[in-house]
């Protein structure tokens, strides 16, 4: 447009210096005849400059006037958008809260039920009430987070362990240590390797330190390459197995071996100064909106005594 503002410009400025070499070729020609048309000729040169300036100028303020319009229904709609995604994080995170405040009932309702227990029976119910909780602290992240779709396994491994510590009571004997690199996964990622962290160190607690015996339980989970590994290890006894496929089936065993067929991931024990239960995951093998992970693979070691 401005292209053709500048074109009708030199139009007119040509149309200006014809008219005025009309003229004076008009007071220094005889010929009165030929210096009319010329004038006539400069004139209409004039007039038709004019009349685009005038077309121009319309088809202006009508793009200008549109232009307006569609910036202000745009703005409209993106106001409208901007409204339907705070309104849908905020219902995601009520269902967060919802399902964590239901999960807690839950534990509550097994805490009620524990006091009338005793022996095996109360210890699958505080085994259940520790599950649950994995699951509970999941949504309660999830809820309290600005990112309502991913979890940071640094911040979420050491308060589960910190949990299964305070609930089993254990004495200054057993140690811990966590070594967990900045991991965002998705609650469909995220509550599989809790679990599994809460299997692992549960079976660790109850079995792996007779006797009063000390030693330490570690829980390292980072990014390699490609591949996501999570490393359980305690130096106590040991499973009482020789670490192969159909070596060790107890209910703990089994369920952290289904949780990692849901999420395909590879299991690995190994039983040789005490035991180490291994755990690789390849990323590609789920979707972007499944798994996050952070470009900060630097690791955040917390060890508790």
């Amino acid at each position: 447009m401005k292209r053709q503002i500048l074109i009708l410009i030199l139009l007119i400025s040509l149309a200006l210096t014809s008219f005025a070499e009309s003229m004076s070729n008009l007071n220094g020609n005889p010929d009165l005849a030929q210096a009319l048309n010329q004038a006539k000729a400069s004139r209409n040169w004039i007039i038709a400059g004019a009349f685009m300036l005038f077309v121009i100028t319309l088809l202006l303020i009508r793009q200008i006037v549109t232009a307006r319009k569609n910036n202000l229904l745009i703005s409209q709609q993106n106001e409208a958008l901007q409204r339907f995604l705070s309104e849908k994080d905020w219902l995601i995170k009520e269902v967060h809260h919802r399902v964590k405040n239901n999960l807690h009932t839950l534990i509550c309702l097994l805490e009620s039920q524990a006091r009338y227990l005793k022996d095996d029976a109360l210890k699958a119910v505080e085994t259940s009430q520790n599950r649950i909780f994995a699951m509970s602290l999941i949504h309660q992240k999830l809820y309290r987070s600005e990112d309502i779709k991913t979890i940071n396994m640094a911040e979420y491994v050491p308060e589960l362990v910190s949990n299964l510590r305070r609930s089993f009571d254990i004495p200054e004997r057993i140690k811990f240590e966590i070594d967990v690199a900045a991991i965002s996964l998705s609650a469909s990622h995220a509550i599989p390797f809790g679990l599994i962290i809460n299997e692992a160190v549960t079976n660790a607690i109850k079995y792996a330190f007779p006797a009063n015996k000390k030693g330490t339980i570690s829980v390292i989970f980072y990014q390699y390459q490609q591949e996501l590994i999570l490393t359980i290890a305690d130096d106590g006894i040991g499973m009482p197995c020789n670490g192969g496929e159909q070596a060790c089936q107890s209910l703990g065993i089994e369920l952290i071996k289904g949780l990692c067929h849901d999420i395909n991931a590879e299991i690995c024990f190994q039983t040789n100064l005490g035991t180490r239960i291994i755990i690789n995951c390849d990323p590609a093998h789920c979707s972007a909106e499944e798994l996050v992970v952070e470009a900060d693979h630097g690791l955040s070691k917390q060890v508790a005594g």
